[in-house]
């Protein structure tokens, strides 16, 4: 069976461990929406605060009930600021910031920073999927060749896709 094919079975299945980074305004939500979906979920933020919080059922938002933290934590959603961990996953959805420059145009180094982080520990048969809000090409010209260089082949060992944010 094709890298390709193994990972479409395990995500069908709700097999697939789902690795949300950045677990903000946009990742919070999302991770909890993989997890009211059935899928398992392990969720990393560089904030010393926030993993802490969540394993104890705690939301930091005020429009996300804590009830909403808790079921997700008894279904298996776990956060971390631990980027070893990412080999674990068979996706990773990034959700960091990307705060607007002086000129207006994005800061895409939250982006570039965590893509870097997370070279180390990316493994065959991983899908990782750009969503925090950018501009177009930032996927192919920035974090593709980040991942070429970690000894990957885009389509083949693994896969690279974007998703924008929708959170608003």
């Amino acid at each position: 069976m094709k890298v390709s094919e193994r990972l479409i079975e395990r995500l069908q299945k709700r097999e697939a461990l789902i690795g949300i980074i950045g677990l903000g305004y946009v990742g919070l939500p999302l991770a909890l929406r993989f997890s009211e979906s059935g899928y398992r979920v392990l969720g990393f933020d560089t904030d010393p605060d926030k993993p802490p919080q969540l394993a104890a059922g705690r939301s930091y938002f005020k429009h996300i009930g804590d009830e909403r933290v808790q079921a997700a934590r008894e279904r298996g959603f776990t956060a971390t600021n631990d980027y070893s961990h990412a080999a674990e996953t068979d996706a990773l959805i990034i959700c960091v910031p990307t705060p607007l420059r002086e000129h207006r145009e994005p800061d895409i180094s939250f982006v570039t920073g965590t893509v870097d982080n997370l070279s180390p520990f990316l493994r065959e048969g991983q899908v990782i999927a750009l969503e925090s809000t950018t501009y177009p090409g930032t996927t192919e010209e920035e974090l593709r060749p980040r991942i070429e260089q970690a000894g990957f082949k885009i389509g083949h060992d693994c896969f690279l896709v974007y998703s924008p944010e929708r959170e608003d």
